[in-house]
């Protein structure tokens, strides 16, 4: 143990001291001599603690203490030895000294701590990490010296396969050295069989509508085994040939034609006789189609977009027309459309996939929706709680004057064992659960809500009520289980006799069933229930239920019949029937449509007046949405707003002539409909806007180059992924007219991305591109340890081979060391307020230093053991000098007095003042 100054210089500061001391003491009065000494003593050494202070003072020792940190590679690429690094753990920590410590940190993509430092670590097998699709060994090492104490000898023992694909632990090499780890790697060999991987997919990333292009795979292989190679487009076949792939790298080629516009995706999957990783058979690339504008035309009833189509056809635009059941099912396919349009469609006829990728449709890539109405659009469309509804300007829902009466709404479940028929990996029991949901999501406070489930017997999931506890009632309703058989009559007469007694305005049950029941013994109750107000509609699910009885049930109860063998659109039709059973939403009566605010959709339109329509199909504006045109009952009938990146229409009567057949001969109809269709297609500029994208490890990079202009604007980029996900990112400027961002890649697939440039928040200029993600590097077969061999020379570390050399060798000698700093500044101001004190308080200090002096000398003396006899307090000689000796002490103080009071008194009686003595002392 020992001292160490930190900064031994600060040290010259004590002369300057003693200089600065020493002319200080001329300005102290010579007569306080007790007084001078404390006070230049306290002055000394209130500087002498600061200078030590200054300094860096400390006390050192060696420390015997180390501290060994295990890094445990959890990667995919390490699963099937995952047991052994767990042996090797336990046998090292029982190898462990008295005075060592251990923590343990397993990693893949992120160090995650498994145990903290301790000198008896516990330990049992390395836990579930999430990102294990990556290595990243400098990560790792990172958190390794973070967590290693600096008053210990340091080791870091790392066990790995060395494939690290992100990251680079060399880089940390000079951080190791420089803090003297000891560095031991447990590499582990990976044994490699058969193993074939698609290398890659290569295909040009921009062409124009029709150009031919070739498609490039390149395979790897280390044997020789036949294979078959299928290429998609899209989710779509395009492609399928067997091939023979021989030891090292294969090359194939497809062609094809740019037939379609917009974004592309292409797959090569490899299926090898013989390989062991199945992670790595798959490549993709990613193209851009180059045309002009291209409009999709949806339609549910054949002749419903007929007048659009000849609107469509006479400004000679580019247009696609399907059937709604027809529409494109993912975003890849909806990306070569600039605006959609609705013709008065169902959604329980569009795709769960058209509708899972309409809103990053609109809102991320900026493509335009027009929705017209009719008895099967808008909320007799089940557009309510749909993405159609999230994307377009108005709600379903009527609000304010438009609100509906109290209603009451029965559902009447089948629950029988034929319910159990899976569709999609959902029984039919689940949907018609989900429906019933529906039901109750759609409802408000006032209205009332019943659920009975039946088989031979029938029970009251949910008792009629208010739907005040939403959470609890859908809960009810998931404990609805399957069994038995089918009775819809007792079931029915349950519903009607209940309904009777609630007193809402509107009454309605819902009957779902898929069997086969009594075909007698409902006209009765049929009759009863018409009489006390009482409609009831029916839902067949699927073609085995009774149709008959259930169509002719609906007809007498004056609801409506449902056939779906597509069990995933009961949820939407039970939403539609509960809009259904308000009345309020059709509105067949002739008015003239009200202009609310000018917009650029009416230029050369509006001018004399619109003409009348025959009806509409009521819904209720957003907030933020601009309502264009109005019904006499303030309903809005022209509806606009942007959503996202995108821009949305909603026309809430007709376009097929039934509402508006003052419309389909008007001469500014056409106008009308090309005003309105151009306004949703994007037309931002991309000429000025450059931008591409790649990947870096486990992150996407996109840059932008402004071409034309080194203004800094306000740049970002909306990433859509492959599951339909949302990313957005900020580019930042790296240089004039330049910006860069990155994004995490987590999914593989294609991601399509588009960068936005905006002022003032309006978007200036807007450019789509993408990139296409395949398997992480984890299993790729080039996989490579020589950034793991580079670190291990570069730090001076070792490789090892078993537990027992851990904690083998010596460790470099590590200093510990206190700082003395804090208590020298606290002894620095108590001698600083020792000297004030002095200074300021009138204190004995003769006396004090006198005491103090005696006090040294008597413990010097006993040290030195010349303390004499009669200096003992208690000697007898000392006894009996004392009496004479205070007796003659007396005698002199009082003939002292004595003669001072007479020297006072002729003073006083003269009249005269001695001042000699006083300007002696102003002199001095």
């Amino acid at each position: 143990m020992g001292f160490d100054i930190g900064k031994p210089v600060y040290l010259l500061l004590i002369l300057a001291v003693d200089v600065m001391l020493f002319l200080t003491t001329k300005n102290l009065r010579a007569r306080a001599g007790g007084k001078k000494a404390v006070i230049l003593a306290a002055r000394f050494f209130t500087c002498f603690f600061l200078i030590l202070a200054l300094s860096e003072l400390g006390i050192v020792w060696t420390v015997e203490e180390t501290s060994t940190i295990f890094l445990l590679d959890a990667s995919d690429s390490m699963a099937a030895y995952r047991k052994d690094v767990e042996s090797f753990m336990k046998e090292a920590l029982d190898l462990m000294k008295d005075k060592d410590k251990a923590a343990v940190i397993s990693f893949g993509e992120e160090p995650v701590m498994e145990s903290f430092l301790a000198q008896q670590p516990v330990f049992e097998q390395i836990g579930k990490i999430d990102g294990s699709k990556y290595t990243n060994i400098e990560k790792a090492l990172n958190a390794a010296v973070s967590v290693l104490p600096e008053s210990s000898r340091k080791r870091i023992v790392i066990i790995t396969d060395g494939e690290e694909n992100e990251g680079n632990s060399s880089n940390i090499a000079g951080v190791l050295k420089d803090k003297a780890v000891d560095l031991k790697v447990m590499k582990i060999q990976r044994e490699k069989g058969n193993e074939v991987a698609a290398i890659s997919l290569t295909a040009p990333q921009t062409l124009n509508l029709g150009e031919e292009f070739n498609i490039s795979v390149n395979i790897k292989s280390n044997v020789n085994t036949l294979a078959k190679l299928t290429l998609f487009d899209g989710s779509q076949k395009a492609a399928e040939e067997n091939i023979e792939l021989t030891k090292g790298e294969n090359r194939f080629v497809f062609k094809d034609i740019a037939d379609t516009r917009g974004f592309k995706t292409y797959r090569a999957v490899v299926e090898a006789d013989l390989d062991t990783e199945m992670r790595n058979n798959e490549a993709s690339a990613f193209i851009n189609v180059l045309d002009k504008p291209m409009i999709l035309l949806l339609e549910d009833k054949e002749g419903e977009g007929n007048e659009i189509a000849k609107i469509l056809d006479g400004a000679k635009t580019d247009y696609k027309r399907l059937s709604a059941k027809s529409a494109p099912s993912d975003l890849q396919s909806l990306a070569q459309y600039k605006t959609i349009i609705l013709a008065n469609v169902s959604a329980e006829n569009l795709s769960d996939g058209f509708l899972k990728a309409l809103e990053p449709y609109v809102r991320d890539l900026g493509g335009g929706l027009v929705a017209t109405g009719g008895d099967d659009s808008f909320a007799l469309g089940g557009y309510f709680k749909t993405s159609l509804e999230k994307v377009l300007p108005v709600n379903m829902e009527l609000k304010g004057k438009k609100a509906i009466p109290d209603m009451s709404i029965f559902v009447v479940i089948d629950k029988s064992g034929s319910m159990a028929s899976v569709s999609g990996g959902i029984t039919k029991l689940d949907l018609a659960k989900e429906a019933a949901a529906r039901v109750l999501d759609s409802l408000r406070d006032n209205d009332d809500i019943g659920v009975l489930a039946f088989d031979n017997a029938q029970y009251w999931v949910v008792q009629p009520q208010k739907p005040g506890d939403r959470e609890a009632l859908r809960s009810d309703i998931g404990t609805i289980t399957q069994g038995g058989g089918t009775s819809i009559l007792p079931a029915l007469e349950e519903a009607v006799d209940k309904m009777k007694n609630q007193t809402s305005k509107i009454k309605h049950i819902i009957l779902l069933t898929d069997g086969q029941a009594e075909n007698t013994g409902y006209d009765k109750l049929l009759e009863e229930a018409k009489n006390v107000g009482i409609t009831i509609s029916t839902v067949a699910a699927g073609y085995d239920a009774d149709i008959q009885l259930l169509e002719y049930i609906a007809q007498e109860a004056g609801g409506r019949f449902y056939v779906t063998d597509q069990y995933t659109n009961i949820p939407t039709i039970f939403a539609k029937e509960t809009f259904m059973v308000a009345r309020a939403y059709l509105n067949n009566r002739e008015f003239a449509p009200r202009l609310v605010s000018m917009h650029s959709v009416l230029e050369g339109v509006a001018e004399g007046g619109m003409p009348n329509l025959m009806g509409y199909i009521a819904s209720s504006p957003k907030d933020s949405a601009r309502v264009i045109l109005e019904s006499d009952e303030g309903d809005p009938i022209l509806t606009i707003w942007q959503y996202g990146l995108g821009k949305t229409v909603a026309w809430n009567s007709d376009m097929k002539g039934t509402w508006s057949k003052n419309y389909v001969n008007w001469d500014k109809n056409s106008v009308l409909w090309n005003n309105l269709i151009n306004w949703t297609i994007e037309n931002y500029s991309t000429e000025d806007l450059e931008i591409s994208a790649r990947i870096q490890g486990g992150y996407g990079e996109i840059s932008a180059v402004q071409k034309n202009s080194n203004e800094t604007i306000d740049t970002r980029a909306v990433i859509t992924t492959p599951s339909l996900g949302k990313i957005e990112v900020d580019l930042n400027p790296e240089a004039p007219g330049r910006y860069k961002g990155s994004f995490r890649i987590d999914d593989t697939g294609a991601y399509i991305i588009k960068v936005t440039q905006s002022k003032y928040g309006e978007v200036q200029r807007a450019v789509n591109t993408g990139i296409s993600v395949q398997y992480s590097p984890e299993y790729s077969m080039d996989a490579n340890s020589h950034k793991l061999e580079r670190l291990v020379i570069e730090s001076g570390g070792k490789y090892i081979k078993d537990a027992k050399e851990v904690f083998e060798g010596t460790l470099a000698p590590v200093k510990g060391r206190v700082d003395l700093t804090s208590p020298l500044l606290l002894l620095a101001l108590l001698a600083f307020l020792l000297d004030i004190a002095v200074r300021r308080l009138k204190l004995p200090m003769d006396k004090i230093v006198e005491l103090f002096n005696g006090i040294c000398s008597r413990v010097g003396k006993m040290k030195t053991g010349n303390v004499n006899k009669s200096e003992h307090p208690k000697s007898d000689e000392a006894m009996q000098q004392k009496p004479e000796k205070n007796i003659e002490e007396k005698k002199h103080s009082v003939e002292g007095k004595k003669e001072k009071q007479s020297k006072d008194k002729k003073k006083a009686s003269t009249g005269t003042l001695n001042t000699e003595a006083l300007l002696k002392r102003k002199r001095k």
